[in-house]
């Protein structure tokens, strides 16, 4: 049974599988999405539960998967602000607590900033509400 099967390793009511034609993208997920009605603007929700697959070896959320999602989350608020083709080149991530197998980690993210060439975005991953990795990036619009 894989881990998404159980009732207790669900995401959270409202939050449905992405569809990815991304090879990269769909070895990390699933990732989840919902539209967040709490703050202005059309702001999306990422989210996904800590695997077996995502794991080290101390049982925590590999730091790589952490990244891949934050620039997952990152790129989407991007995409909905510049509505164009868009490429990472930077992405900087502050990891503040680990998260544990079975977690389920929320990514949010807003653009602060974007000119013709260049959009500024911050956000971060979260469990439970509470901080797993702040992140920030400057994507190149194409």
């Amino acid at each position: 049974m894989a881990a998404t099967d159980s009732p207790s390793q669900m995401p959270p009511e409202g939050f449905e599988p992405i569809v990815s034609e991304n090879p990269f993208g769909k070895a990390v997920g699933p990732i989840y999405e919902k539209r967040d009605g709490e703050t202005k603007g059309d702001q999306w929700v990422r989210g996904f539960l800590v695997e077996e697959k995502h794991t080290n070896r101390v049982g925590v959320a590999h730091g790589g998967v952490l990244m891949t999602f934050a620039d997952i989350v990152l790129a989407t608020a991007v995409l909905a602000a510049t509505k164009t083709p868009i490429a990472t080149i930077q992405l900087n991530t502050q990891f503040i607590s680990p998260a544990r197998l079975g977690a389920w980690i929320e990514g949010r993210a807003v653009v602060t900033r974007h000119t013709k060439a260049l959009a500024f975005v911050k956000g971060e991953n979260t469990s439970s509400a509470k901080p797993v990795a702040d992140v920030s990036g400057i994507f190149k619009i194409l």
